[in-house]
């Protein structure tokens, strides 16, 4: 007996008039089995940081621009995003962040808040637990929490950048690595693109 894929969810959400939206069983089961496997493997090193004035204080491995339009699963979480937003976008970046517990994420957005850039964030985990922590928490412009998405296997939350947002890392209770895939698109006109590396 075949088993049908379940039906793709998504909830939204505006965080300080800014669009969010939590897609789930958008990633073919294969593929997610794939990617699993594959961010195990990975070299991290502990660079990137959430904003310039903290330290980098969780691990991550850059993804090679070659793949963001070559490959299979990129292509699919960049259609993923266009769909859910509604507009062309373009590639900036994209890594793998790798925490486990006693590391930190600190508050940030990914682009300035006058910008329209995207990210798409992608939870790799084949497994995870309720008890294991690990919540993106998304906040207000007053800093408030207004939306904590758990890290569900598969899970791809598309975003505007300018969304101020925190990982958290594992608990005690969790003796595994969390790991996420960070991919950022660009929005808007081309000729305001800034230089690979910039903050946005």
């Amino acid at each position: 007996m075949t088993m049908l894929a379940a039906e793709p969810k998504v909830g939204r959400a505006l965080v300080s008039g800014r669009e969010l939206f939590i897609c789930d069983n958008f990633i073919e089961p294969a593929m997610i089995a794939k990617i699993g496997e594959i961010v195990k493997t990975l070299r991290y090193q502990r660079k990137e940081k959430s904003r310039p004035d903290v330290p980098a204080s969780a691990s991550s491995a850059d993804i090679a621009d070659s793949l963001l339009t070559s490959d299979a699963f990129f292509l699919r979480l960049k259609a993923v995003a266009q769909e859910m937003i509604g507009e062309p976008l373009r590639d900036q970046r994209a890594y793998v962040n790798s925490s486990v517990y006693g590391d930190m994420y600190y508050m940030h957005r990914d682009c300035t808040v006058h910008r329209r850039h995207v990210t798409a964030l992608y939870y790799a985990n084949l497994e995870w637990q309720p008890d294991w922590g690990g919540e993106t928490i998304f906040y207000n412009d007053d800093n408030e929490a207004e939306v904590v998405v758990s890290p569900k296997p598969g899970r791809v939350v598309v975003a505007r950048g300018a969304i101020l947002h925190k990982g958290t890392v594992p608990t005690r209770a969790c003796y595994e690595e969390r790991y996420t895939i960070a991919y950022k698109m660009l929005s808007g006109d081309p000729r305001d693109d800034p230089p690979r590396g910039a903050i946005l």
